[in-house]
């Protein structure tokens, strides 16, 4: 093998092991794990209950429902994957034809944030998982705008 072939075969190497075994948090479902399972969050009369499942290493996916007195009075699809080296949160809800698209813009010390700057209502979603049995879900406009929904582990998980 001559020296010109031996570069890119470094180069590739490189990139590989950069991209594979460096991967940051922030590229795959690995720091969000702790969210599957069954969370509850209970507000006077309202029950908000959230449930994540792993489907593969590159997809959850969920349920958010809401009900009052034990009827239901919303529901929305969750989805959480992992794609091109970047973490998506896909919202799909009644009132929106589509999907709404979040990206995972930060995660440290198991907080986790999605943004979409282009969205009208939530523009960010922001995750924070307080030891095994807590979650804090905080939806914004990123500025002054939300609310906070503080669940807990429901059941096992």
């Amino acid at each position: 093998m001559n020296i010109v072939n031996v570069k890119p075969a470094l180069l590739l190497c490189g990139f590989l092991s950069a991209t594979c075994f460096g991967a940051t948090p922030c590229s795959s479902l690995t720091a969000l794990e702790g969210l599957v399972g069954v969370w509850e969050s209970r507000s006077g009369d309202q029950l908000f209950r959230e449930r994540w499942t792993q489907v593969s290493e590159d997809t959850f996916e969920g349920q958010g429902e809401a009900y009052t007195e034990n009827a239901p009075q919303s529901s929305e699809s969750l989805r959480l994957l992992s794609m091109s080296n970047q973490v998506f949160y896909l919202a799909k809800v009644n009132h929106n034809p589509l999907p709404v698209a979040f990206v995972l813009s930060s995660c440290a010390a198991n907080t986790f944030v999605f943004e979409n700057s282009g969205h009208d209502f939530p523009k960010q979603i922001t995750y924070r998982l307080t030891g095994d049995a807590q979650l804090s879900v905080h939806v914004s406009d990123g500025k002054d705008k939300g609310f906070t929904l503080d669940f807990i582990r429901a059941g096992n998980h």
